[in-house]
């Protein structure tokens, strides 16, 4: 060992790395500085309505909107002018969605004239180019369709003469190339087992490299908006390259806990807040070890609630959760800050309006308080519930009632999973009925040119 180095242990039996003190001290200052003001801001009960910046002039568009989600390998493979001449004439579409940041997966493009099957590993579709980039560490792995630094530029120059709205589809943290390249920002379990496809939203770099990308889409490439995903933390699901194999699914609390990120950047984050995570980290450790290898007949069936979280671990557990879910809102309000500094909207992919009220919105897991961000999201995605045709429109009607003033609601369809055009006009029919003005279609590449059509045979109960 080095003069002067010393180790700080992380426990007994401990998987985590062991960490240079003096690294140690810098990393957790890095950490302080940058949760404390977001912190205070995340925990402030004065915010409101009045006090938000969502209500200055937005880029987006004000009446009736149609966009679709779209790669754009798909726009440049049938050629840019071909591809926005048929989503205008045939679909009569005023808006795309362009992914900018995608996950991996396998893609079935029935209409491409240049593949048929196209395999990604997860892209950016852009070169970096801000200033800001001078700032980060890592940067985004660039897709392989991507030919010069203004591949962007084109596609979205050629909506604007369309007076297209332009809004970029992102999957911030759910990427396996980003997660090979800089396995060091991966989320880590419990057991010290590095996640290969999920970047954990409380690392400096990950952090860094996610305001730099909602830079560079508002401001290189004039973005009306961001649709995010994936911007808080992962779990078991997200776990595998290609394919999960849990073939003894762990209970719904064994799950949550296998879950957990026990990364050095949450451990820091965790010790700058007084959290024993050492105990913790090896109390969770020996109760998977105890919990896993029991039958279904004998595991424990509790929810996994507040009361729960609260309780188990002595508290430890609801200890860790509140640090978890200051990393994720103190890096949306981040976020939303750039977006709303250049007029555009923010939007998440789904938020399910019944939680609206719930403190953890989508899942304890993600731990983004909604409550507090509904002043900020510009448009807030609903959708019909119910068994009969009366039902779902009641639950569109009384989801539309609950969209603030200063949000709009908006609906997904989804073309390629009908048969028919039928049961799709029959969806924009009961969207537009319940007043809903904004439509998401979803999505180009993976629709037959066909079901791309009907889409335009209901724009008049759209547009």
């Amino acid at each position: 060992m080095a003069k002067g180095s010393t180790i700080v242990s992380l426990g007994e039996n401990s998987m985590l790395p062991s960490v240079n003190r003096r690294k140690f001290l810098k990393t957790s200052a890095i950490v302080a500085s940058s949760l404390q003001p977001n912190l205070m801001r995340a925990k402030n009960p004065k915010i409101t309505v009045a006090q938000s910046p969502s209500r200055q002039k937005s880029r987006l568009k004000t009446g009736s909107s149609g966009g679709i989600f779209i790669h754009p390998w798909d726009i440049t493979d049938e050629g840019i002018d071909n591809c926005y001449d048929f989503l205008g004439d045939h679909c009569g579409l005023n808006e795309i969605r362009a992914a900018a940041i995608y996950h991996a997966g396998t893609f079935l493009l029935p209409h491409n004239p240049k593949h048929m099957v196209r395999w990604d590993e997860g892209s950016a579709f852009f070169i970096p180019q801000h200033p800001r980039w001078r700032e980060t560490r890592i940067r985004p792995v660039v897709g392989t369709c991507v030919d010069t630094p203004g591949y962007m530029h084109r596609i979205v120059d050629k909506a604007r003469k369309r007076n297209w709205g332009m809004i970029f589809f992102t999957v911030f943290h759910f990427n396996h190339s980003m997660a090979r390249a800089y396995p060091e920002t991966c989320m880590v379990d419990v057991m010290g087992e590095r996640h290969g496809s999920y970047l954990c939203p409380a690392n400096p770099d990950v952090r860094s490299h996610d305001l730099a990308v909602v830079e560079e889409l508002m401001d290189t490439y004039g973005g009306d908006g961001i649709r995010y995903e994936h911007l808080g933390y992962g779990g078991l699901n997200w776990w595998s390259f290609t394919l999960n194999k849990i073939e003894v699914p762990p209970s719904p609390r064994d799950k949550f806990l296998l879950d957990l990120c026990f990364c050095a950047s949450c451990c820091h984050r965790a010790l700058v807040q007084n959290i024993d995570v050492y105990s913790f980290r090896r109390n969770v450790k020996d109760h998977l070890y105890h919990s896993l290898p029991k039958l279904p007949s004998e595991w424990d069936k509790g929810k996994v609630d507040e009361e729960w979280c609260r309780n188990a671990f002595e508290g430890k557990l609801w200890e860790y959760m509140e640090m978890r879910f200051n990393t994720v809102t103190s890096l949306f309000w981040s976020v939303q800050e750039i977006v709303n500094r250049f007029g555009g909207g923010l939007m998440p992919f789904r938020v399910p309006y019944e939680l609206k009220k719930d403190r953890y919105g989508q899942s304890f897991m993600n731990k983004i308080d909604y409550s507090k961000f509904y002043p900020y999201l510009k448009r807030v995605g609903v959708d019909p519930h119910g068994k009969t045709k009366d039902a779902q429109q009641r639950s569109l009607v009384k989801q539309v009632s609950q969209v603030p003033e200063w949000s709009e609601p908006e609906t997904m369809h989804i073309q390629h999973q009908y048969n028919s055009k039928e049961p799709l006009l029959e969806k924009i029919k009961m969207s537009r009925n319940a007043g809903i003005r904004h439509h998401f279609f979803h999505y180009y590449g993976q629709s037959r040119r066909e079901q791309l059509k009907w889409i335009g045979e209901g724009r008049e109960a759209w547009a």
